[in-house]
């Protein structure tokens, strides 16, 4: 039956092949007669196009022109590879008559351009264009007729073809399909009756491994299969039960793994850790790690550790060293600065453990760590403040000391003065020094004075009146003062060593000769004091700082003024800020509504 099949099917084949034949003839006759129509369509494009170039001279048909030619010599190229030998040779007759024709009417082109219109016209009415256009065109309109009754011809006899061809392959199709029906059940019959026999044989062996299988899941690995047969159920057997011996050996690693998963995991929630390789570069970083240093993993893995490093701390031997000591498979513990990626710094109490392979060698390092920049900067805060306490109580001890041979010293000056013994220049420079050492031993007592801000309406106006007066400006320094009549609620006092500080350090910036402005306003909810000087500015970065104790750009003074200044605004509950160009200080003082009612009215 197999062997009747294979030849219905080579018959049924080679029907297909003729159908196939046919349909090709069909397909390259369509493909012939398209191409002569569309060469014919371009023709009289072309034509058209350069008879109205000549009459007309608008470019637009020059472009048309250039424009269609190419598709004209490509259908041409197309049907002389399409055709058999007689139509290779008639299309190309036609192309040359085509070639001859397009060369005239390249001269029509370029006869307009050159403003000939009268020699461009005369080639169109040429008797060499019009033979090549009565040779182009009779042949093609004889070939289209020809080739139109050859394709109806030729479509009859492949739809005839296709109709005898159709019916012989169907019933090819039916035989065949009945010899497979009857094929496929033979096949299915013989298949069931075989399989019930090998079930016998090979189901009850599978069954016992789905047993086994079951209760491993269960939890039992001291399960046996119980299959002891020679053939391949027997081996799938014996490699099962020694699967379940390997098992039983893995367990207790997987219960480590386990156990080293847990312990990697509570290590990273609760360090800052870093793996480097032996070459110092990163490999891996926690999320931790990434939050302390700024940077993403993206950005620190592969990287080596030194983009880490402040040099600013630490020199290059504290890193040396710290080599020196992990390269040799020791471990190292200490306290390391690093930089972030943002500049800043951030401390860490560090160990470094070294990791070995199989061999023993070093393989990596594991960087496990501990923040500890809180605690830097409070120590830090802590020894601050125990040398300011220490500057402090000397200060002050100073200051007092100082205060009282002062006094006779101004005393006997105004003496002098008044015995006019002393010129002009003499009575300034001793008055300036007079004010400075006054000024430095108030800065001194005023940092130290911890006193409660006594509050009280008052004019703040008649209070910068009797600070300006009091300060004796060099005669080169002008000071003009803007804005209303304010009063404000405060310590008066207090509010008076701001302004004292201000102005003078204004005073001094400017030196002999220079302008300070002074500004002082209040909106319904704050006072505001501006002092601006032409001075050449703060050199202290950042421009913060100078609030800090001990802290000038000045050869002269204590560094405690504007600290003084800071500590009596905040008391307050306002703010102080501080930029160049020029140098201003902005204060803002917080007023309470009830406040300005009282004092409006």
């Amino acid at each position: 039956m197999g062997i009747i099949s294979i030849f219905q099917l080579q018959e049924t084949s080679e029907h297909l092949n003729l159908l196939d034949d046919n349909l090709d003839t069909l397909k390259t006759s369509e493909r012939l007669l398209l191409h002569a129509n569309k060469i014919q369509y371009y023709d009289e494009v072309l034509t058209q196009s350069a008879r109205n170039y000549a009459f007309t001279g608008d470019e637009i048909w020059e472009k048309r022109y250039f424009e269609i030619e190419p598709l004209l010599s490509e259908e041409l190229s197309g049907a002389l590879d399409l055709g058999n030998n007689i139509e290779k040779s008639f299309f190309s007759s036609v192309n040359d008559a085509n070639s001859n024709l397009v060369n005239l009417e390249l001269e029509v082109i370029e006869s307009v351009k050159n403003g000939n219109l009268k020699n461009a016209i005369s080639i169109l009415e040429s008797q060499e264009y019009k033979s090549n256009k009565e040779i182009y065109q009779k042949s093609l309109m004889k070939y289209l007729e020809n080739r139109n009754l050859e394709h109806t011809s030729i479509m009859e006899d492949s739809t005839t073809d296709v109709d005898i061809s159709l019916e012989i392959i169907f019933e090819d199709i039916l035989f065949g399909i009945s010899f497979l029906v009857i094929s496929i059940t033979i096949t299915v019959v013989g298949f069931l009756v075989l399989g019930y026999f090998l079930s016998q044989s090979i189901l009850k062996p599978i069954l016992k491994l789905e047993n086994a299988s079951k209760q491993i899941i269960d939890g039992n690995l001291d399960v046996k299969t119980g299959i002891y047969s020679k053939d391949e159920i027997g081996e799938l057997s014996r490699s099962f039960e020694f699967m379940l011996n390997h098992l039983k050996k893995t367990t207790d690693i997987e219960t480590q793994l386990s156990l080293q998963h847990n312990l990697r995991k509570a290590l990273d929630e609760s360090s800052i850790v870093s793996i480097i390789d032996k070459n110092g570069k990163i490999k891996y970083a926690n999320d931790k790690f990434c939050q302390v240093s700024k940077y993403s993993k993206d950005e620190l893995i592969g990287q080596r550790q030194d983009i880490l490093r402040s040099s600013k701390i630490h020199p290059p031997s504290f890193y040396a060293d710290l080599w020196s000591v992990i390269s040799k498979g020791n471990i190292w513990h200490g306290e390391i600065c690093n930089t972030a990626k943002d500049g800043t710094l951030f401390w860490n109490d560090t160990t470094v453990i070294p990791f070995l392979d199989k061999e023993g060698k070093i393989s990596e390092y594991v960087s496990v760590r501990k923040d500890i920049t809180e605690q830097k900067n409070l120590t830090k805060k802590l020894l601050h403040a125990e040398r300011l306490s220490a500057i402090g109580e000397l200060s002050s001890r100073m200051s007092h000391d100082i205060r009282n041979p002062l006094s006779i010293i101004q005393n006997e000056f105004e003496l002098l003065k008044r015995k006019k013994i002393l010129d002009e220049k003499q009575i300034e420079r001793v008055t300036t020094s007079i004010n400075r050492i006054t000024h430095q031993l108030n800065d001194v007592l005023d940092f130290l004075r911890d006193t409660p801000v006594i509050s009280k309406k008052f004019n703040l106006s008649n209070l910068l009146s009797k600070v300006l007066s009091s300060l004796n400006a060099p005669s080169g320094v002008k000071i003009k003062t803007s804005g209303d009549e304010i009063f404000m609620f405060g310590d008066e006092s207090k509010m008076n060593v701001v302004l004292v500080n201000l102005i003078y350090n204004a005073i001094q910036a400017v030196e002999e000769s220079g302008e300070i402005d002074v500004f002082i306003s209040k909106t319904n909810t704050e006072i505001i004091i501006k002092v601006t000087d032409s001075g050449p500015g703060i050199t202290i970065k950042p421009l913060e700082k100078v609030f800090d104790p001990l802290i000038t750009s000045k050869q002269k003074g204590t560094g405690l003024g504007l600290a003084s200044v800071k500590n009596i605004i905040t008391q307050h509950n306002g703010t102080i800020s501080v930029k160049n160009n020029p140098t201003t200080f902005i204060i803002k003082i917080p007023q309470k509504e009830e406040n300005d009612n009282s004092s409006n009215s």
